[in-house]
């Protein structure tokens, strides 16, 4: 049953074997491959790693089919069941319940999209780098996501489905990215693309790599990119 989840899990999290590799600490994706086919089932406490990632119940990622449409808790159900467990609460712990719903709600607002003016830097490649020469900057007014510092214009379909060619992504500014999360990056002080963030551990380069499957990843030495920031929805 294990096997079966994991791997259903990592798609639904539309997350890569090498990325959930990361996330776990290890450097090759190849033993999320052995999971995924039942060769073998990882330590308690790797199993324990995988639940809270993927947020499910240990018992239920060794025991029960989550594929099965069944198992799942609609939203309804789910409200019901806050609901009842709520009232058995005494006063004080409803409370509590209460101020905990409303901090997740006003951190998930703060996420909201706003009305705003943002300035467009130029346009990235999504796929080989574009030279900065080839850069058009303006200032729009639009939604804009929250924690967004600037838009830009994307060429190319290396990172479609998400992201469509010719249209306006926005991003956070910032030096540092997670592994699998999307960037904007600098190649060689001279060029920009839009990529997923991944490095070899071993031979300590960068890698970074499209959703689009027709196009292979690039390798570069980590003095040759420079992160500008992460693209935000």
């Amino acid at each position: 049953m294990f096997s079966t989840n994991l791997k259903y899990l990592r798609k639904k999290y539309n997350m890569e074997q090498l990325e959930l590799a990361y996330k776990l600490g290890r450097k090759s994706g190849s033993t999320i491959s052995e999971w995924e086919k039942g060769s073998y089932t990882p330590k308690i406490k790797v199993l324990a790693q995988i639940a809270d990632i993927f947020h499910v119940d240990l018992d239920d990622l060794m025991n029960k089919d989550l594929t099965n449409s069944q198992t799942k808790v609609d939203k309804d159900s789910l409200v019901e069941q806050i609901a009842e467990t709520s009232s058995l609460l005494h006063i004080s712990r409803q409370a509590k319940v209460y101020n905990y719903a409303k901090e997740q709600l006003d951190e998930q607002n703060s996420g909201i999209n706003e009305k705003r003016s943002i300035y467009v830097v130029g346009t990235s490649a999504a796929g080989e780098p574009i030279e900065y020469g080839d850069f058009d900057s303006e200032m729009i007014q639009t939604d804009v996501p929250a924690k967004a510092d600037k838009a830009i214009h994307i060429k190319g379909d290396s990172m479609e489905p998400k992201i469509a060619s010719n249209s306006i992504i926005f991003y956070h500014e910032q030096p540092t990215l997670e592994i699998g999360e999307i960037g904007i990056f600098e190649i060689n002080g001279s060029a920009v693309t839009c990529k997923k963030y991944y490095v070899d551990y071993e031979s300590k380069k960068i890698i970074l790599k499209s959703i689009n499957p027709k196009y292979e990843p690039m390798y570069f030495a980590r003095d040759q990119v420079r992160i500008l920031g992460k693209v935000v929805f």
